[in-house]
């Protein structure tokens, strides 16, 4: 039985080891390497990792990529209900540098053209549904408050990341029509300053990732934060997928948020450490 499905961005991921800078036109690295990527997939595959039932929706090409993130969250125990296009799928290129920050250059392929018309509203099963990439997926964003309205109606849990990384593609009113319909929002701290007006009426739970300071989950106007932990960081890129992934495992069983936050720190700090 599906207990979670995750909708939105799917693509490769190809990250750099962790480096110090780049001085010259050329860096030399002793590894790279290339992973399934994307908001919707690193979510759903964390979720499946820590023994959840998860599915899947998204847009990938009919190319060599497309049939490894096939291979690898099948691997994974993911229902998938991936549809196929004869265009590239999407990749991401991931500069990762020892201070913990990160550059990302993505080419969004098949994640710009993912549309209603690739989900089946019949697919959506679970008690909570993600969605993923919102600012990415123009093609999806302009209708997806029909489909989160349908979604309350049959009475499911919608969490929601935007993923500002790239500031803002979209208009706030269309914003703001979708969000009403969200019960848990996950931003990080410069996201959340991007959009602090919108956040004024928002209704549900927003939950604020702050890196090494912890987190924050803010609910009815009471604020429960959660401190960080230090540690060594050799893969920044997705670690807020495993966050968000983390978070609703506990939430979906229950756990208070402050709960709910810890446990996601954890996950997140323990996925940092890995490459």
């Amino acid at each position: 039985m599906i207990q979670v499905t995750s909708v939105g961005d799917v693509n490769i991921d190809i990250l750099s080891e962790t480096i110090d800078e780049i001085k010259n036109e050329q860096k030399i690295v002793e590894e790279i390497k290339i992973k399934v990527g994307g908001g919707a997939a690193n979510f759903a595959f964390w979720l499946s990792k820590l023994g959840m039932k998860v599915r899947l929706i998204g847009l990938i090409g009919n190319d060599y990529f497309g049939k490894f993130i096939v291979k690898v969250l099948k691997n994974a125990g993911i229902d998938l209900k991936l549809k196929t296009v004869n265009k590239p799928t999407g990749i991401t290129l991931g500069i990762q540098f020892k201070d913990g920050s990160k550059k990302l250059i993505t080419f969004r392929g098949t994640n710009k053209f993912l549309s209603l018309k690739h989900i089946k509203i019949s697919e959506i099963e679970g008690k909570i549904v993600y969605f993923s990439g919102y600012n990415l997926l123009e093609n999806l964003r302009k209708d997806l408050p029909i489909l989160l309205k349908k979604l309350k109606e049959k009475n499911k849990i919608i969490s929601f990341d935007p993923d500002l990384k790239a500031g803002i593609n979209f208009k706030i009113r269309d914003f703001l029509k979708t969000i009403k319909f969200v019960d848990v929002m996950f931003l990080n701290e410069r996201e959340a300053s991007l959009i602090k007006n919108s956040l004024k009426n928002f209704k549900g739970t927003v939950v604020i990732k702050r890196g090494k300071n912890g987190a924050v989950a803010i609910k009815d106007r009471e604020k429960v934060e959660v401190c960080g932990i230090r540690t060594e960081v050799k893969n920044p890129t997705g670690a807020g997928d495993v966050f968000n992934a983390a978070f609703i495992h506990h939430y979906y069983y229950g756990y208070e948020l402050k709960e709910c936050l810890k446990f996601a720190i954890k996950e997140s700090v323990k996925y940092l450490k890995i490459f």
